[in-house]
């Protein structure tokens, strides 16, 4: 084999019994050199574990990491099995066993100490930190990141791509802060995720998940209403990086996030925007494959609308929205209508129909916000896709039959037409409005 093993010597022979193991699976010249069969197999395993799209996939690459290890071992080439193993650990992670992981990453870790880079060792440490996390042993996981961290800051001052390396530490140290829950770990978390913010590149992914950590670990402290104010802070920014087209479960988790930060706020107008954040998250979560997520965001929904008043029904939850959009200012009732509008437009049928149904009746009933609701609709519908918008057309016809004031809100749809519409585009919307019963004054 070409590549060092301790401390950059070349690697010793393989035992024949490491070459016989792998040569029972791998190709008939596998003997003829296996240390170049052990790094091609471990490539293709770590090849095949991040691409994985299922169990099968992880447990194929976990069995030729294993068969990688058997050759190129810890006593003949350390470094090469520290990575080994930690391929295997992150493999472990995702087949749901963060103590066999954690394992893994703490052997790697005792192998690159002295040997490999100091980003690589971190790297490790990282890794060996978030397992033990997850294995339910945060108090074990905090010494073993303040070692990551330690590293980190010093090795950063050489290596300028290690900070994204820092970034994770610091929110996986925050994690691990989180889940001990004393008042003190929570303001460590927070102060970790603050750092980990700072650390992170603007629009990374990784960023958005340590603000959207900050904004619940200053809900669950709650001290003062500066608190809530710094976790709708932080929660906003986490959603423009986590968006709804990238990510949308990360999104949905975060929206309900936001719900719960509203709620706090407390005013009738933050609790009928904490509804619709609630309402957004539970669009996304399936009950069957987001057990828990979905159960929170639900329990969150029936809270909300107990305290409104109201109940939970489709109908009810629309008419707090269309209340909501009515009482807010031009720029938050464009932007609280083009959320909800394109949130539709991506359901599937019949739900769509169905919340589209309800949401033109709640828009018909809003005698004192019709005209500005109505403008504002009648811009974002502009933006949408012409199916979306002929059955908003069809909705909000059959809405307006519903009344016992129909004529007088044709008129007042019309006289919205004529203001923010021109040309092609007034008599395009016309035509479909009559096709659908709408009478022109």
């Amino acid at each position: 084999m070409s590549g060092p093993g301790r401390h950059g010597s070349p690697v010793d022979a393989p035992d024949v019994d490491d070459v016989a193991a792998v040569a029972e699976v791998a190709d008939p010249d596998v003997a003829a050199d296996p240390d170049a069969w052990a790094l091609q197999a471990y490539r293709t395993a770590l090849a095949r574990s991040e691409s994985a799209t299922g169990r099968d996939d992880l447990l194929a690459a976990r069995t030729l990491l294993e068969r990688a290890g058997r050759v190129l071992t810890a006593e003949r080439a350390p470094l090469e099995h520290a990575r080994i193993q930690v391929a295997t650990g992150n493999c472990e992670r995702l087949l749901g066993d963060p103590v066999v992981a954690a394992a893994c990453f703490e052997r790697a870790a005792a192998l690159q100490d002295g040997r490999a880079a100091p980003g690589e060792v971190a790297a490790s440490l990282v890794d060996l930190g978030l397992a033990l996390t997850e294995a339910g042993r945060a108090s074990d996981a905090v010494p073993v990141l303040d070692d990551a961290v330690t590293r980190l800051e010093t090795a950063v001052r050489e290596d300028d791509d290690l900070r994204r390396v820092l970034g994770a530490a610091l929110v996986n140290r925050a994690q691990a802060h989180h889940r001990i829950g004393s008042d003190t770990a929570l303001r460590r978390a927070a102060d970790d995720y603050r750092a980990a913010a700072r650390q992170l590149d603007a629009v990374s992914p990784q960023r958005g998940m340590a603000l959207h950590g900050l904004g619940t670990v200053l809900l669950a402290v709650r001290s003062g209403p500066d608190d809530i104010e710094s976790a709708l802070q932080a929660i906003g920014e986490c959603l423009s990086i986590l968006t709804a087209e990238a990510f949308p479960f990360q999104h949905a988790v975060a929206v309900h996030s936001l719900a719960v930060a509203l709620e706090a706020e407390g005013s009738v107008a933050s609790r009928r925007r904490a509804l619709d954040s609630a309402d957004a998250a539970l669009a996304v979560f399936d009950p069957r494959l987001h057990p828990a997520p979905w159960a929170a965001a639900a329990a969150t929904l029936d809270r909300l609308a107990a305290s409104l008043g109201v109940d939970t029904s489709m109908g009810a939850r629309a008419h707090v929205f269309i209340a909501l959009v009515g009482e807010s200012d031009p720029d938050d009732r464009l932007e609280l209508v083009r959320q909800r509008l394109v949130r539709l437009e991506r359901q599937p049928e019949p739900r769509r129909t169905t919340e589209l149904d309800a949401l033109m009746s709640a828009v018909a009933d809003a005698r004192d916000h019709y005209d500005a609701t109505m403008r504002t609709v009648v811009d974002v519908l502009m933006e949408l896709p012409d199916e979306f918008l002929d059955g908003a057309c069809r909705a909000l016809c059959a809405a307006h039959r519903r009344t016992d004031h129909p004529e007088q809100l044709d008129a007042d749809l019309d006289a919205v037409v004529h203001a923010r519409l021109h040309g092609p585009q007034r008599v395009r919307v016309r035509d479909l409005l009559e096709s659908y019963g709408w009478v022109r004054p």
